[in-house]
């Protein structure tokens, strides 16, 4: 149902090759707007890629990195492993 309404659109909006060709200007108009659009968003993009931001709020505390990095789980896994162990022989109880 949906394809057929769509062909039947597409028969009644479809413009002749002369009424495409008339209205060039138009589309030199709009290229140049296109053209300088991106420029624009290239510019705004460059200068907020290349100005270092100094803007951090001074009462949030920096971010310290976990000890061991992305070792860190390494060690917890030994420790859990030494506790199981021990469970095990029934050194250590619930």
């Amino acid at each position: 149902m949906l394809h057929a309404l769509l062909i039947a659109a597409l028969l009644v909006v479809k413009p002749t090759c002369t009424e495409a060709f008339g209205d060039m200007n138009i589309c030199y108009v709009l290229d140049g707007i296109l053209i300088l659009y991106g420029i624009i968003l290239t510019v705004l993009y460059c200068r907020l890629r290349m100005v270092p931001s100094n803007k951090t709020p001074a009462n949030l505390p920096e971010k310290q990195p976990a000890a061991g990095g992305i070792y860190a789980v390494r060690p917890l896994i030994l420790m859990i492993k030494k506790t199981l162990k021990k469970a095990h022989e029934g050194k250590v109880t619930a």
